[in-house]
């Protein structure tokens, strides 16, 4: 297998993290990207990060204002420029199939719409939610305090969750494959509900813990003092349609599922 320079966005970060220990691991040499090392905003500054990279690896951050749908132009243009042989792009959560108004969706929708067309590119994203959202601090401190794993999606229905570093698999594959897809959507081995989830962090944690389903506005009040306000209402306004929605079918071909249960996934994480 040929080694590469992979370029990554947010490689220090919560989704970045488990792909960079996946690249490593893998023997390729990992150029984190970061506010200090490219301007989002800025096409030629992002080019300028990319050259000589084999591979860029884009997840764009965060950010619930008009600026997200610069960010995700920014980055087209400069991939562009730059001509990068190879990219994935996680999205970082399920796409609806056209911009809904909401700039922090609207960007990713764009972007995988645009990228497989302008450059060899692969969309590689998560069914539906991450599991490593509920090992946030704000969500691993309630499970000590308080034995309640709280999130604002239904405790019975099962859901495609899944982990980050089955995302991070797929990620690598698609990289060195030789025909990487150009759609990938990625999930767990089996769907699973909160009570199970809640049942497997109980068994990891060494107490009781049950599964409690909260309002996207609570949501946002028991998050607000880590990620701050603005970030906080924009991942609830993310949760108020989606927490009775029923998840799109996966197109034909397109589902990656990976091979970490919920009950692994809990025991690996610091719970205590």
């Amino acid at each position: 297998m040929t080694k590469m320079i992979v370029a990554v966005h947010g490689a220090t970060g919560t989704q970045g993290s488990p792909v960079v220990r996946r690249l490593r691991a893998l023997g390729h040499q990992v150029r984190p990207l970061n506010s200090a090392s490219a301007d989002l905003a800025d096409a030629a500054s992002l080019a300028a990060a990319y050259k000589g990279a084999d591979a860029v690896v884009v997840q764009l951050p965060q950010v619930f204002g008009e600026i997200a749908l610069r960010h995700a132009a920014s980055v087209l243009a400069a991939l562009c420029e730059a001509a990068v042989p190879r990219v994935v792009f996680n999205p970082g959560m399920p796409l609806p199939p056209a911009p809904v108004g909401v700039p922090f969706v609207d960007a990713r929708v764009l972007l995988a719409r645009d990228l497989p067309v302008r450059v060899a590119a692969s969309v590689i994203g998560p069914a539906g939610p991450y599991l490593e959202n509920l090992a946030q601090p704000w969500s691993a401190r309630r499970v000590r305090e308080h034995g309640e794993l709280v999130y604002p999606l239904p405790a019975e229905a099962p859901l495609p969750w899944s982990a980050l570093d089955d995302l991070a698999e797929a990620v690598g594959a698609a990289l060195t494959g030789a025909e990487p897809p150009a759609r990938l959507v990625v999930t767990g081995p089996e769907e699973v509900t909160g009570d199970r989830i809640a049942a497997a962090v109980a068994s990891a944690a060494g107490r009781p813990v049950r599964y409690l389903r909260v309002e996207p506005a609570d949501y946002a009040r028991l998050i607000t003092p880590v990620v701050g306000r603005e970030a906080a209402e924009g991942i609830a306004g993310f949760y108020a349609p989606a927490a009775a929605a029923t998840p799109p079918p996966i197109p034909e071909g397109r589902l990656h599922r990976g091979t970490t249960t919920v009950e692994r996934w809990a025991a690996r994480q610091a719970w205590r």
